[in-house]
């Protein structure tokens, strides 16, 4: 049987759906309240399946390309400004 999926997590996000992500995944939460500075946010998900990020993360085409299993990304946030969505459906990221 697989493993979890792996996940990042860019902040604290409600309980009741961080909750759930760590139970159905292997994820890591970033502790800080402001945002992972951009070089390391590549770095953390490297090797993720998923990421969920807030509005003050920016999501473009480098970061997709730094991460080659990541499958999709959830945005805890009103709008999706952040995210090149051309470039996450041009790899299949939903």
């Amino acid at each position: 049987m697989p493993g979890k999926p792996k996940v990042f997590v860019t902040r604290r996000i409600p309980a009741v759906g961080l909750d759930r992500i760590c139970q159905e995944c292997d994820a890591e939460v970033w502790p800080e309240p402001m945002p992972p500075p951009y070089d390391l946010l590549r770095q953390k998900v490297a090797d993720c399946d998923g990421l969920v990020s807030l509005l003050t993360d920016r999501i473009d085409a480098a970061l997709m390309d730094a991460a080659p299993r990541l499958k999709v990304v959830s945005n805890y946030a009103v709008g999706f400004n952040n995210i090149d969505v051309a470039a996450a459906t041009a790899r299949g990221i939903a």
